[in-house]
């Protein structure tokens, strides 16, 4: 217990001069929308958190339809207490403090990214009841559907590096007679970084009674465990991933995550503050 307590200030005193940076990549290719493409860099240290997406969309209707190409930031300030999001695009900024985020229910005033960008699950913000419902009715529609499945999960022996962690690749196939999705995902136990980086986002969003909802670990036991399949679990953190769905028609849906990039460097007090030319506003559009 004595040496746990220990390596936990040690790791708390190294991280307070330090700071984790990474950058990860999704990609979509589906009918009728075309590719999507989507950058993500977050900053993590002691006392903040900053997180920035790009949002490139290939087809120049759905782009339109999107308003356009994107690029959005949020950062949180743990010590003055500040929420501050900002269009990298229209160099334009707003500020909100944690006291009127609390006296909104823990409910940010201003848009973020994951409201302006409306890109993947859609807001993290879904209210528990929401998502149970969902949950729900999804089981109820693909109840018989999950009858005819047949599944092949092969846990492999194969590892790679991605940004520098060891992985193991995994690789799930769900079929049913009416398509066919297949997962390939890769897994590491060296998790440190990248647990530090989700702990501190979590840690500053609870600061404000806020709730944030993460990545599912694993997309494949995601939907497994809603389809009531048994599985072999795979430890450690996703690293990369790919899921590839086809109707009988051939027709499908492609998506693919990355984590490109993650690394412990010293701590830069600029990469948690808003570009000087940004201009100040009371909200973005």
């Amino acid at each position: 217990m004595t040496r746990f307590i220990m390596l936990t200030l040690l790791m708390s005193n190294l991280f307070s001069q330090t700071q984790v940076v990474l950058e990860e990549v999704m990609f979509m290719d589906a009918p009728y929308v075309g590719e999507i493409k989507t950058t993500t860099q977050k900053f993590a240290s002691k006392d903040f958190f900053r997180q920035e997406s790009s949002l490139k969309v290939d087809r120049f209707i759905i782009r339109m339809a999107m308003g356009g190409n994107k690029k959005y930031g949020t950062i949180l300030d743990g010590n003055s207490e500040s929420r501050i999001v900002y269009d990298a695009e229209e160099n334009k900024y707003a500020f909100e403090s944690f006291d009127l985020i609390r006296d909104n229910d823990g409910k940010p005033t201003l848009k973020g990214m994951e409201e302006n960008m409306n890109f993947g699950g859609g807001s993290n913000r879904r209210d528990n009841n929401e998502e149970e419902t969902s949950d729900d009715n999804d089981k109820d529609d693909e109840s018989e559907e999950d009858v005819e499945n047949s599944i092949e999960r092969t846990i492999t022996d194969e590892t790679k590096v991605i940004a520098g962690l060891k992985a193991k690749k995994v690789i799930t196939s769900i079929k049913s007679s009416e398509r066919t999705v297949l997962f390939e995902e890769w897994f590491t136990t060296d998790t440190l970084l990248i647990k530090f980086a989700l702990d501190k986002e979590q840690e500053l969003i609870e600061s404000y009674g806020g709730t944030k909802t993460n990545m599912p670990r694993s997309f494949s036991e995601s939907m497994l465990s809603q389809s009531g399949q048994a599985y072999d679990s795979v430890e450690g953190r996703l690293l990369k991933y790919s899921m590839q769905m086809k109707n009988e028609d051939n027709k499908g849906f492609k998506m693919e995550w990355e984590l490109k990039k993650i690394e412990e460097i010293p701590f830069n007090s600029n990469d948690f503050e808003v570009t000087k030319k940004y201009k100040k506003v009371e909200k973005l559009d």
